[in-house]
This record gives structure tokens, C-alpha cells and sequence, in this order.
């Protein structure tokens, strides 16, 4: 998974050569006009069509989508920079009843432009979200950041609640007073940074949170040993998901779960290198 970074080079070596090689494409032009030779007529019809052979490279530049956690939104990528790309933030949608991590990741794939070459990168429940969009329309990497790369890394509580549901018992307002109380006990950040995150936290809806947690207890996708454009990062000090729990990962040490909001400059390196 992680023996080398793929090489996407060649579109911006093509549109490059073609800005570069302009002067000489236009010289060559009245060359040809002024020239009665009928062979040449080939060599004019190529020269006339690479304007908009570099009109359709560019319409097919990869746009990285970015997908938050669940108790977080677009703004947990305020410093995260990534180069050379369109970077869109994928919001969460509306949870309705009934859902599962297949079903939401569907919904939130709706307000992706399928036409266009694609990247993801999501944190905690949206690197899982990520997983499950790759599986039905193929991302070029996807990126996970403090997430699970299959139900294999989920730790032992939440496999545990997937056979006694006792979390069904639970609402979605005690669920964010429980995450709000307790995170940043465990998983310390700046006076600034936590008051950014407890004002994410506090819009999210009660439904959303309740579905979203019963979307990661219930979640099946095991881990794709295979896959060769899946990337993990992962933090030493995450105690949301532990390290313990995790396989193959690019190790952030002292990262925490929230290292996204805390490490920004840390985590946009490793994924400017990952991301071609």
C-alpha cells in the first residue's frame, strides 16, 4: 500500500509543453498557410486541434474532496493546505432513520461531480464515509486521517455495542454532551482550537449523532489488503481509535484525534506527497 506514490504527472507535463511551445505552434501556423504543399494539410488540421486537446486536459483536473468527522465540520480543515488542486469540503448531509455507513455514503456522493478525476481525504466517520464512496465509483487515493480502514480497527467497545445496542438507548444531545465533556480531557488542544471545536460540535443535530454512531457500531466493510491508493495517517496519542487497533499507518507521533485542527502544517505535508 504504501511502496511509492503514484506518478500523475503527465497532464501537467502536456499542458506545459503545449503554453511553452505556443510561439513556435503560431510560427509554424503561417509557415503552413503560406505554403501550397497539399501534404502539409495533415500537419495543419493537428496544429488547429491542440487548443482543444488543452481545453479538455484542463477539464479533467482532479478536485480533492475533504470530509470531516462526525462531531466537526468543513472548518476542521482550516489549516490544511494542499497544493496544485481544487480542494472542495464534502458537508454532511441530513441523517434519516434507517441509515447505514452505505446508504449515507450514497447521499453524500450526490453532491460530488462525477465527471471530473477524484481524490478523498477523511477524518475519524468521514474517512469511513470515504471508503464506502470509493467502493462505488473509484477514487484515485483516498486518504483516511485518524479513521479505520475496516470494522478489524474499530475498537472492542463498539464491536461490543453492535451485539448488545445499548447505544440505540442513547440520544443524540447526551452524545455530544458525553463528546464535548470528555474529549479534550483525553486529547488536549489550544484554548482557540477547542473553542473552534466545541462551536462544530454544538450545531451538529441530535439525529445526526445518534446515526452517525450507529452507522460506525453497525459497519461492516472489512480491510482491502490489496487496495493500492488507500493511505492511512494516524496519530500515537488517538484515544478515540488507538493505534493498538491499527495496522499499516503513516505514524503522527504525539498526534491525537483531533491532529487535523492541532498539527495542520504536519498533516498537509504528508498529504501533498500523497496526493499526485
Amino acid at each position: 500500500m504504501f511502496s511509492g506514490f503514484r506518478n500523475n504527472f503527465l497532464k501537467k507535463d502536456v499542458l506545459n509543453t503545449l503554453s511553452h511551445a505556443f510561439p513556435s505552434i503560431l510560427k509554424g501556423l503561417i509557415s503552413i498557410i503560406n505554403t501550397p504543399n497539399p501534404t502539409l494539410i495533415p500537419t495543419l488540421i493537428l496544429t488547429l486541434s491542440l487548443p482543444f486537446g488543452k481545453c479538455f486536459l484542463q477539464g479533467q483536473e482532479k478536485i480533492i474532496y475533504m470530509i470531516p468527522g462526525q462531531g466537526s465540520d468543513g472548518r476542521l480543515f482550516k489549516n490544511i493546505s494542499i497544493a496544485d488542486h481544487e480542494v472542495r469540503i464534502l458537508e454532511f448531509v441530513p441523517a434519516q432513520k434507517g441509515d447505514d455507513m452505505q446508504a449515507y455514503a450514497r447521499r453524500m456522493a450526490e453532491k460530488m461531480d462525477m465527471s471530473q478525476p477524484f481524490s478523498l481525504v477523511g477524518v475519524s466517520l468521514g474517512g469511513m464515509i470515504a471508503l464506502e464512496i470509493n467502493k462505488i465509483y473509484g477514487a484515485e487515493e483516498v486518504v483516511l486521517i485518524a479513521s479505520a480502514k475496516g470494522k478489524e480497527e474499530i475498537p472492542g467497545l463498539y464491536r461490543f455495542f453492535n451485539k448488545v445496542p445499548l447505544h440505540k438507548l442513547l440520544g443524540g444531545n447526551f452524545l455530544k454532551f458525553w463528546v464535548r465533556t470528555l474529549q479534550p480531557m483525553f486529547e488536549p488542544m489550544s484554548k482557540e482550537d477547542q473553542t473552534l471545536w466545541r462551536d462544530m460540535l454544538k450545531n451538529k443535530e441530535s439525529l445526526f449523532m445518534k446515526s452517525a454512531l450507529a452507522c460506525i457500531i453497525e459497519w461492516e466493510h472489512q480491510i482491502d489488503t490489496e487496495a493500492e491508493n488507500i493511505y492511512h495517517i494516524h496519530g500515537s496519542k488517538d484515544k478515540t481509535l488507538p493505534v493498538k487497533h491499527i495496522g499499516e499507518a503513516i505514524l503522527v507521533q504525539e498526534g491525537t484525534h483531533v491532529m487535523t485542527l492541532t498539527k495542520g502544517d504536519e498533516i498537509s505535508a504528508l498529504l501533498n506527497n500523497l496526493i499526485q
